[in-house]
């Protein structure tokens, strides 16, 4: 009984050192693709901790939208994001506008040169995407996607 009580113990160490090795392979991912993205980002003049390729993608994709629509498109806190508009502002690359349909909010709109940074960071993201899946079966990713996916879903899930 003692034997198996020892394999039990072993196995679920090693189920645990597989699964820490999980989450620091994708925090490595993570730091990988950051050290990858910075330099261009800095060469088109941004600041990408502080989510402004994040903005000028969602705004170029999904169009004008609030501040809080935005925040929320983008993961980041309202405080966070009007600091960092208003960068982006004096930058050029937005500005805001009256909603038509509330008289106290604004429209976050891009401006030409925010398009145009926004499409280069758009292709940017793409040759990563590109690089990141290159050798995947469509198998192993749909199989990666859905596994992460549902990382994500018992991180978020406030049932528990």
């Amino acid at each position: 009984m003692g034997e198996t009580n020892k394999g039990n113990k072993a196995e679920e160490n090693y189920e645990k050192k597989d699964e820490r090795e999980i989450i620091v392979s994708l925090w490595q991912l993570e730091n990988a693709r950051r050290r990858r993205m910075q330099p261009f980002f800095l060469e088109l003049g941004l600041t990408p901790g502080q989510g402004q390729p994040r903005i000028l993608r969602a705004l170029l994709k999904y169009g004008p939208m609030s501040q809080r629509q935005l925040s929320d498109c983008c993961g980041l806190d309202v405080t966070t994001m009007s600091r960092v508009l208003d960068r982006m502002e004096e930058a050029g690359l937005l500005t805001r506008q009256a909603n038509p349909q509330r008289r106290r909010s604004f429209r976050i709109v891009l401006t030409d040169l925010g398009a145009d940074k926004a499409r280069q960071v758009t292709e940017a993201f793409h040759e990563l995407e590109a690089r990141l899946w290159k050798g995947f079966s469509p198998e192993e990713k749909e199989q990666m996607e859905k596994g992460l996916e549902r990382m994500i879903e018992n991180l978020t899930d406030d049932a528990e």
